[in-house]
This record gives structure tokens, sequence and C-alpha cells, in this order.
């Protein structure tokens, strides 16, 4: 694994929140156009979502999550949570993420299954600086036989709270339910693909005025060296 040094308490998060450690190692899963993409690999959650791969300023996760119930079993639950670190490249800020997950699901009888998702997105150079109250909108459950799911946020970060952000820690949560109720009846749900796309702007970084003076300055000279001339 390509491990690398980040000397940054902040970026030494666990899968919720920092801890207190002045350096971590993280494992770098790939290089974006405008952004790299780590994750931390003491993180058991994390590595439940399976491959990591970055195409692009996407990041994407092959998990293998399921659940099923049968024949009256009741309820069945499996959560998960994971965890990757995303730092900007010199120049540019985040203007938002796009996040879509997607799954297959079946029902017999009176079976019934249910996913939430949630995603928490946390400043790494600021740790008070956080959002944890975006649910992914999902796609309906209740069609009967064999089916796929989908499920999508989009969060906006060209607001004011993130203005001077360069690294974020991105939490997913996913809980998948499947219920059987009754003998005859069965459901089964999983998830088999995450990818979270980071939207980018590149930074303008006006040219401080001392710089505009000597240009300025420049000029002038040159207009009198050719006075003298003429």
């Amino acid at each position: 694994m390509n491990k690398i040094k980040l000397v940054n308490a902040a970026l030494a998060l666990s899968l919720m929140a920092p801890i207190s450690s002045a350096s971590a190692a993280l494992v770098l899963i790939g290089t974006g156009n405008t952004v790299d993409f780590f994750y931390n690999d003491t993180d058991a959650g994390t590595a439940e979502y399976g491959l990591l791969q970055v195409v692009g300023d996407t990041v994407y996760a092959t998990p293998s999550f399921e659940v099923s119930s049968a024949n009256g079993e009741g309820t069945v639950i499996d959560s998960n949570i994971g965890s990757i670190y995303v730092v900007a490249h010199d120049g540019f800020s985040f203007t938002g993420v796009d996040l879509i997950e997607s799954g297959t699901y079946s029902t017999t009888g009176n079976g019934s299954v249910n996913i939430e998702g949630n995603l928490q997105v946390l400043d790494s150079n600021n740790p008070f600086t956080f959002d944890n109250t975006n649910p992914l909108s999902f796609s309906d459950l209740s069609a009967p036989g064999i089916n796929s799911w989908q499920g999508s946020l989009s969060y906006d970060m060209t607001t004011a709270m993130w203005s001077n952000t360069s690294a974020i820690q991105l939490t997913l949560t996913n809980i998948l339910y499947a219920t059987s109720p009754d003998a005859g009846s069965t459901a089964y749900i999983n998830q088999t693909l995450t990818g979270s796309n980071i939207g980018m702007q590149i930074n303008t970084i006006p040219v401080p005025a001392a710089v505009w003076l000597f240009g300025s300055g420049l000029i002038g000279l040159a207009g009198v060296a050719r006075r003298k001339k003429s």
C-alpha cells in the first residue's frame, strides 16, 4: 500500500470524529484532477466498503453489503459506516459532493425492504465545522419480485461555511433492512456500488497591490527612457 504521513492533527480522523494524534498514516486511494483521496486502513467499517478506486475527481467503492429475512424471521438489519478524506490541490476549492449508490432487492409475500443513508461532511482543518444532516434519497422499494434500487445526494459547498476549506472528511452511513413478517414471505436487499464525485473550482488568486505598483513603475521608467532617447 502507498502510505504517506500527513502532519496535520485534523486529518488524523477516526470514523466519525477527530483523534488527538499529531500525525496519522493515511493510505492514498488515488489522485484526481483537482483532489487527492485517502482512507485510514485501520477503519474496519471503511474496509467493508470494498475496493476503492479513483477516476477523475470521483471515488468509487464496491461494497457487498446484504441482508435477508425469511419465513417470519422479522426484521434483520445491517449497518455500515466508512470514511474517506479529500484534499484539494493548490488553487482549487470545493463546490459540492454528489453521491450515488445502487444495488438490488427482492421480496415475496408480505416481505419488505428498506435502506437509509446519511453523509457527514467535516472540515478536516476545523473539526468544529461539520454538517451531518444529509440524508440520501432512495428510489421506491415496494415493487415485488427482483428489482434494482438507487440512492443519491447532492451537497452544496459553495456556502460561506466552506469558503476556506482545503480538506474534508466524508463519512457515509448505510443501514439495510429486510423484513419477513410471516411464513412464506421473504426479503433480500444488497448494496453493490457507491460513488462520490467531488465538485471543484479554480481559485482566483489576486495579484497583490505592490506588484501592480511595481509594474506601473516599470512602465513609467520605460516612458522616461524613451523620452531621453528621442
